[in-house]
Order: C-alpha cells, then structure tokens, then sequence
C-alpha cells in the first residue's frame, strides 16, 4: 500500500518518539501515554507490576510497523505493533491467532473491527475510513506472561485496554476521523 506524503509526514513525529517516560519509585508510575496515545490510567495499570521503573518507547510508523514497548525494571511488559494493511486477515490467521494467546477468543469490539483476546495479548484488525492512507490496521499486543494470571480479570483488563487503545491509535494514524 502507497502512502501519501502527506500522511507519512503526519505520522513521522509520532514514530521518532524514542523514550516518553521514565519514573522510578516503589509503587510504579503508570505512564500517561503508550505510542503516543493518551491512556487512562485506570486501563494501563492492570497490565503492569505493582512497582518498578517505567520506560516507553516507540519507533517506526505504520508500514513496515510501528513498535511500541513499555518496560518496568528494563524489563518488557507490554508490546504492541502497529502495521497497516490492505485487507482483513485470512481465517487461518485467526486461528493461529487463537492459539498465540492463553484463553483467547475471539471477541466483538466496540469499534469497526475484529479481536482475538486473550489474557496475555490480543490480535486486532481496525477498519479505516474510505479517505485513509489505508484500509485496516493490524495490532499485535503482547504481555509479559510471567506476569499475567491467565484468569478471567485478565482477559477483561486486555479487552478494556484494546477498547481504549485501538481507537485513540487509529484516530492518532489518520484511519478513523
């Protein structure tokens, strides 16, 4: 897929952000933002260790993928990659999909796309507006998985995040208005 310009430059200083936050102390700093989008607190903390030093960082853009990783301790806790595409996924990688994640399903969600979520990760495609720079965006969560429980309150602390995230994300890369 071909992007504008003038899309690729909207979305350039969002993807040379290297480290957005830093914070040390004995309960952890949950960071106000994640690649760049505003995150609420009461969404991104569930999905972090009670305490720890906190970095995030991002780099790229959209093609060939936008990575972004928050660390507590240097440690990776939470990744998501952010790719643009030209059509939805194939049902053989919703499969595969499926089985990437503990106790995922595949789930509705509460913009125009589709989500296998599970609880440590999630696989999401966004459906673009006809007047985007591309069709759908793919996102790929990850959670640490020693840190995650695998019980029920994980996959809806997942589901919450995705929910608040994926949106504000498509909004920020110019595929929804």
């Amino acid at each position: 897929m071909k992007w504008t310009r003038r899309a690729a430059a909207s979305i350039t200083p969002v993807a040379l952000a290297v480290t957005v936050t830093s914070c040390s102390s004995d309960s952890l700093a949950v960071p106000e933002k994640f690649c760049g989008h505003s995150v609420e607190t009461s969404t991104l903390s569930p999905l972090l260790p009670a305490s720890g030093s906190v970095k995030t960082r991002q780099d790229g853009e959209p093609e060939p993928g936008l990575n972004c990783e928050l660390l507590v301790d240097n440690t990776k806790v939470l990744t998501s990659i952010i790719r643009a595409i030209d059509s939805p996924l194939p049902p053989e990688d919703w499969e595969t999909a499926l089985s990437l994640y503990d106790r995922a399903q595949k789930q509705t969600t509460s913009f125009h796309g589709v989500a296998v979520i599970g609880a440590d990760g999630a696989r999401v495609t966004a459906k673009c507006d006809e007047s985007a720079p591309s069709k759908f965006l793919l996102f790929n969560i990850q959670l640490r998985k020693d840190h995650v429980k695998k019980t029920d309150e994980d996959i809806k602390d997942v589901e919450h995040f995705v929910n608040d995230f994926v949106p504000g994300m498509t909004k920020q890369l110019k595929c929804t208005s």
